[in-house]
């Protein structure tokens, strides 16, 4: 007796569309890693700018416009500076910027421009029958993928169908790289044909990087691939016109012998098997690590930021070291151990010289991540941290001993800022000021940036003399810089009376919405007690910053210089003037004061011109009758704060976003400019951290040694991937280590027009990386 299959339409269940086909999770599964395995991230100088996909063995087909047409459509030239990022698909828990295999475009070999009425860039190539395609050779395939199980699958590459595929008899997937460290997933709907050369589809969001992804069956195979968005739909191209034009060219045989040949199966590994850690960072080993990687990918990459993987493994766009660090820090850092001394080194850096944040993160995260693993291998840490010390400082030494003098700021700034413009007018004002000179850069008005401006100004070599809240009026609550406008300027010497009349005064100045700075000159005084301490009561309004100025045997004529150049009236038991009378009559002004930790920077003071003159001529007068080198020296130094200039650079742009972020960046090209003028030039780009590794005991040493040695080439390595290096060729690099073959490493790749840092920025970063490795050891 027989058995006749069901009707599959008569029963409680049905196959309502014969061609949408049944798939199981397992088939849904294999796609996927398949595209994880094959398609890449295309990148420019560290930016994000397309998607690839294998299609042989070292070849890769990406969108034409990608790889900027209009400069040639074949040779070097187009895809100069480029990268393919291929991840570790199958290691959620391990930050794909770490372990992300990064392979340099080679060779355009045959491309087609785009159409005239496609949506892209103005100005750039297109021919009427443009494909907008790109077949590109890469420097190697990428490495096997390792399976849970041991086995090493080989990426392969797809083939791309040959044939007039019928679109819409089922939905597609794009993978692609939107704006995204991951790879995205996205389904098709309503697939159509749009005249001979396009396809049309909704369902896909699409944002820059998707150029380039392939369009793939349920089957697995590639029909078409993405072209861009345009009339509310996105549209690609059918792979068939893509490979019978490329069979029709040049290098026809390349891509028939991929499609001719199989690929190659799993195969059982050689060796003992690689196990990665398949959760979230625990150790403080692994939070210096994450923060460190996150660190890694904007190092050398100034605009637009990238795209880099919190500590909970998502995606986080960020576009500076602020932002990494709080993204690690709203997560928790006593729950990632190993973060709070990377971002503490990246703050004070950024504090300190306004450059070198990434650098000294990059350096304190390899430190603490080397020196965990020798502790959980039994190194004690007193002696950890005597080594790793004394390897610092014969690091430091040999750093020292590479200065050569700056002759060309505009290159150190160059390597500040990726806006040339910025770049040009921050290395001008810098040389005007001069190496010591006041340097500020402030938002324009304009689109423009206008050109330097000199006015009064003066650096005063003292810090606000406590901290004060995050949220305090004009505090930064990253580099707890205060920066008031237009503040007025209360100058006292004693610090007596019962502050009633202050009181008062700042009542008023809080309702005028006016700030206070407070320098004061008195010695050996508690800046919490008698006056001072009634002036700082939050209970009276906004709390004013106060200033400790130095004084010693110049305080009086400190006091005076400070008095005739903001035009205030010092409150002292011997002037007349005693605090009780204190109102607006003694306050002085200046357009703009910005106190750090260590100095106070005062502009545009309001003093009288003529007054100040007559005094300007009186110390240098009295400067020939000076009787003692004492008297000398605090005459000179009135001489030259009362003659003290500023430099002032307007930077505009089209939105106020923009302006923010171009002064942002004015400002750190700028200071980096003087620093070099102040210190002098190392190589950049880490080749500078990599020779003065070659001072220490190469394998010879203990623990600590190695922790450095490994450290030093943190940021060579961060550089080198970021901008296309193979692996191979950065581990060669640093392990060569020696001057020569550091020499050549600078005429090729990321150091192809020998980058300059100035050196007292790197040496800083040293030290702030040093203190966070003793911070993590000593448990302070």
């Amino acid at each position: 007796m027989t058995s006749q299959a069901p009707d599959p339409g008569s029963a409680l269940q049905a196959v309502t569309s014969a061609r949408a086909g049944m798939h199981s999770t397992q088939d849904v599964r294999a796609r996927v890693a398949e595209a994880e395995s094959r398609v890449a991230r295309l990148e420019r100088g560290g930016s994000q700018v397309a998607t690839g996909f294998l299609v042989g063995p070292a070849l890769l087909l990406t969108a034409g416009h990608a790889v900027r047409l209009s400069l040639g459509a074949s040779g070097v030239g187009p895809v100069a500076g480029m990268v393919a990022v291929f991840p570790f698909p199958h290691d959620p828990g391990h930050a794909a910027a770490q372990d992300a295999v990064r392979i340099p475009l080679t060779e355009l070999l045959d491309s087609s421009p785009p159409a005239p009425d496609d949506p892209v860039p103005h100005g750039m190539q297109t021919a009427e029958d443009g494909l907008d395609f790109a077949l590109v050779r890469l420097a190697g395939h990428p490495p096997d993928l390792v399976e849970p199980n041991g086995l090493l699958r080989p990426r392969g590459y797809y083939k791309p169908f040959e044939e007039d595929y019928t679109f819409g008899s089922g939905p597609l997937s794009l993978f692609h790289y939107p704006l995204r460290l991951l790879l995205d997933y996205s389904r098709t709907e309503k697939v159509l044909r749009s005249g001979e050369s396009r396809v049309r589809y909704r369902g896909a969001n699409t944002l820059d990087g998707s150029s380039g992804g392939p369009l793939v069956t349920e089957d697995g195979s590639v029909v078409a691939m993405h072209h861009g968005h345009r009339d509310g739909m996105n549209q690609g191209i059918p792979t068939s016109l893509i490979v019978s034009r490329i069979l029709a060219g040049p290098h026809a045989e390349l891509l028939r012998d991929a499609l001719a040949r199989p690929l190659p199966p799993a195969r059982a590994r050689e060796g003992s098997v690689v196990t990665r850690r398949s959760g979230g960072a625990e150790t403080p080993g692994d939070g210096a690590r994450a923060i460190g990687a996150a660190m890694s990918a904007l190092l050398g990459s100034r605009a637009p930021g990238a795209t880099v993987l919190g500590p909970d493994g998502q995606p986080v766009r960020v576009t500076n070291a602020r932002q990494v660090a709080e993204c690690f820090r709203t997560a928790g850092p006593r729950a990632v151990p190993g973060i709070d001394p990377v971002v503490e080194a990246a703050r004070t850096m950024d504090a300190a010289s306004g450059d070198g944040a990434l650098t000294a993160a990059v350096l304190a995260a390899a430190l603490i991540g080397e020196a965990a693993d020798q502790r959980t291998r039994g190194g004690g840490s007193r002696e950890l941290l005597r080594e790793s010390v004394e390897a610092l400082d014969l690091a430091r030494a040999a750093l020292a001993d590479l200065a050569a003098p700056c002759s060309r700021p505009d290159a150190v700034a160059r390597g500040a800022t990726a806006d040339p413009e910025v770049a040009e007018a921050a290395s001008a004002a810098a040389l005007l000021a001069g190496p010591y000179g006041v340097l500020i850069c402030e938002p324009g008005v304009t689109r423009a940036i206008e050109g330097p401006t000199v006015h009064q100004g003066l650096r005063v070599p003292a810090g606000h003399a406590f901290p004060y809240a995050a949220d305090a009026p004009g505090t930064d609550a990253w580099t707890r810089r205060i920066r008031l406008v237009k503040p007025y300027v209360l100058l006292l010497d004693s610090v007596t009376g019962d502050g009633e009349a202050f009181r008062r005064l700042r009542g008023r100045l809080g309702a005028e919405g006016s700030p206070l700075l407070v320098l004061t000159t008195a010695d050996d005084c508690d800046p919490r007690g008698g006056l001072l301490r009634a002036l700082c009561d939050p209970a009276d309004g906004p709390v004013p910053t106060v200033v400790r100025v130095p004084a010693g045997r110049q305080g009086h004529q400190r006091r005076r210089s400070l008095a005739l150049l903001t035009g205030a009236t010092a409150l002292t038991e011997s002037s007349g003037v005693l605090p009780g009378t204190a109102w607006f009559g003694v306050l002085g002004r200046v357009a703009l004061a910005v106190v750090s930790a260590s100095e106070t920077v005062l502009v545009g003071g309001g003093h009288d011109p003529r007054m100040l003159n007559r005094w300007i001529v009186s110390a240098g007068a009295l400067l020939e009758l000076a009787a003692s080198d004492d008297e000398r020296s605090a005459l000179e130094e009135q001489v030259a704060w009362l003659t003290s200039r500023a430099v002032s650079l307007a930077v505009g742009a089209e939105t106020e976003a923009a302006i923010a972020a171009r002064t942002e960046s004015a400002e750190r090209a700028a200071h980096t400019a003087q620093a070099a003028l102040r210190s002098g030039t190392v190589p950049g780009g880490g080749l500078a951290l990599l020779r003065a590794r070659a001072a220490l005991p190469d394998g010879a040493g203990g623990p600590g040694t190695r922790v450095v040695r490994t450290a030093l080439a943190a940021p060579f390595r961060a550089l080198a991937s970021t901008a296309g290096l193979t692996p191979d060729d950065v581990e060669r690099r640093c392990a060569a280590g020696d001057p020569d073959t550091l020499d050549r490493a600078q005429s090729t790749g990321p150091f192809a027009d020998r980058p300059e840092d100035a050196t007292e920025i790197v040496l800083l970063a040293l030290d702030t990386a040093k203190a966070a490795l003793t911070g993590f050891l000593t448990g302070s």
